[in-house]
């Protein structure tokens, strides 16, 4: 698919070879990925898998580096954790995306193919980024960062060095097969961790079911009721995640969540 849409991939051979639940070791993997961030002839970074042991690499990077090289750097799920870095250490946007061996992108539908090759070939952030629709929940408006990407991972961020400061953004979240009480245990460590109360609004991504065959609430019902989430303007059912429609949202960038129509968007004066 690359190579059909011009570009010529380049990989290291060694890392189809594995070391145990990673694809190799952490210098190895670090070496990998800095060594691809600095090299001037390579003008992006796609992750093939969603990167176990991403958290792992985040302290040998030599961000100083990293921060001057800026390219286009799409990935998510486990990506996530160099996401959240990359926004702390840099000041360049990142793209939450679908990655190039996952089965999101060898079954995934035409517009998540497109989004991500828009996010390769654009030259402006509105070319790349369209409004995408979601389901109004809590109605309002709210301007921001986004910020966000696996829920799992933003979790594991607490009480580290590399816990985002999410004041005012728009907190954009998904995450894959977690049952509904795991869910609201991540949720109200985010609230507890009085991440909930500082954000502007909240765009909410694919969970998978949120139900299980003990309870009869409706979606809206969890989320606003078993969760106990803050008055801010929330929309859900964004097409983000773990599923076949899986778009490129620009972490970093300047974006409004408007709850009356269930658009993400960027901002107007992006």
């Amino acid at each position: 698919m690359l190579r059909s849409w011009g570009l010529e991939p380049v990989y290291p051979p060694a890392m189809l070879e594995g070391w145990g639940y990673l694809a190799g070791d952490d210098k190895t993997r670090g070496d990998w990925l800095q060594g691809a961030l600095l090299d001037p002839e390579i003008r992006a970074v796609v992750c093939a898998r969603g990167g176990y042991g991403a958290s792992r690499l985040v302290e040998a990077l030599d961000w100083k580096k990293i921060a001057a090289q800026g390219k286009r750097f799409v990935g998510f799920s486990d990506i996530t954790f160099l996401h959240l870095a990359w926004l702390q250490k840099t000041s360049w946007m990142t793209f939450h995306g679908p990655m190039l061996a996952s089965r999101q992108m060898l079954e995934g539908s035409q517009e998540s193919r497109d989004s991500l090759r828009r996010a390769l070939f654009a030259e402006t952030l509105s070319e790349l980024f369209p409004p995408l629709s979601g389901t109004p929940l809590q109605t309002g408006v709210a301007s921001g960062t986004l910020w966000g990407g696996n829920l799992s991972l933003l979790i594991s961020t607490l009480g580290t060095p590399w816990q985002p400061e999410l004041t005012d953004s728009i907190l954009i979240l998904e995450d894959v097969s977690e049952p509904p009480y795991r869910l609201d245990r991540m949720f109200q460590q985010l609230r507890q961790a009085g991440i909930l109360d500082s954000i502007a609004g909240l765009a909410i991504g694919d969970m998978g079911r949120l139900k299980d065959q003990y309870s009869s609430y409706t979606s809206g019902e969890f989320w606003l009721e078993r969760l106990r989430l803050p008055s801010i303007p929330i929309v859900t059912d964004l097409p983000v995640g773990h599923i076949a429609d899986n778009r490129v949202v620009p972490l970093g960038a300047q974006v409004t969540l408007d709850a009356e129509q269930g658009l993400l968007s960027l901002s107007s004066s992006t």
